[in-house]
């Protein structure tokens, strides 16, 4: 849930500050195509800023689905998460990339950025704990 709190977060501040990305993105763009129009750079723009927020929130909220599946003790959901919080680690990382103001404007994003995926690794890891097995297993076992 923290996880899903923290990326919410990153969403909301990044799209808030969606302006000043966009100027930032635009200048790296049109440094990487420097013949291309006005309209193919202010487009791709829009397609990195606003793709690498919605891999974020889709990767959070397939984590939130299989939670729910997990909380349902079906013992399965824990092994479907693994792979997905490893997406998790690569989409949080290329959003640092495209979503996050160079020097101490960005330091917020950040932050959370790598609070939302520490939780949600720290979160896998309790998933795996003997303790966790034994909730999981022991509506199958009464």
């Amino acid at each position: 849930m923290a996880s899903f709190v923290a990326g919410i977060a990153v969403v909301v501040t990044g799209f808030l500050g969606r302006d000043s990305h966009f100027e930032r993105l635009k200048g790296i763009i049109a440094g990487m195509v420097p013949d291309g129009d006005a309209e193919a750079v202010e487009g791709a723009t829009a397609v990195v800023f606003l793709g690498s927020l919605t891999m974020l929130v889709l990767v959070v909220a397939m984590e939130t689905v299989l939670l729910a599946v997990l909380f349902k003790r079906r013992i399965w959901a824990r092994w479907a998460l693994a792979p997905l919080v490893l997406l998790h680690a690569v989409v949080t990382v290329i959003t640092a990339d495209f979503v996050v103001a160079p020097g101490a404007d960005g330091v917020l994003t950040i932050v959370l950025l790598a609070a939302q995926f520490i939780l949600a690794a720290a979160g896998l890891i309790l998933l795996f704990l003997p303790p966790t097995t034994k909730w999981l297993l022991s509506e199958r076992v009464a």
